[in-house]
């Protein structure tokens, strides 16, 4: 199913606006670019018309988030009246970790991971690593 406009309106719980409208434009550019922070995370073979129906879940969750609140304010006052948002909300089009790997997962790429080690190999007498290990310590060699 193809993002939409209107169904960014939808979760908002206000009427779309007619396209072409500023509050479309800004609505219809963070919902792009809600989908293409996530196809780079994802699969690059994810367009806005072919993808996982939960990609479009997040993309609209994203969307949403940017158009409400595009500056990143953590709080604003009118007045008497304040409002703050949580500490660790998740703000703009910047992912969580809970939405990266669910983007993983739904991309196929969230199962094992290559991670580099270090091995010492004095007792071969390899240089491995920064500084080099004096030829002459042998503290832990076979």
């Amino acid at each position: 199913m193809a993002l939409d406009v209107a169904d960014l309106f939808k979760r908002l719980g206000r009427p779309a606006p007619e396209p072409g409208t500023p509050d479309w434009e800004r609505a219809s550019a963070a919902l792009e670019d809600a989908f293409w922070v996530i196809t780079a995370q994802g699969h690059p073979a994810w367009t806005p018309q072919r993808h996982p129906p939960v990609i479009r879940t997040l993309a609209l969750a994203l969307a949403d988030r940017r158009f409400r609140n595009p500056e990143g304010y953590v709080q604003e006052q009118a007045g008497e009246v304040s409002y703050r948002m949580p500490d660790g909300s998740p703000m703009g089009l910047a992912l969580t970790r809970g939405e990266v790997a669910l983007i993983e997962r739904t991309a196929g790429r969230g199962g094992l991971k290559s991670v580099q080690g270090r091995r010492e190999a004095v007792s071969r007498g390899l240089r491995t690593g920064y500084p080099f290990p004096d030829p002459e310590d042998y503290r832990g060699a076979a």
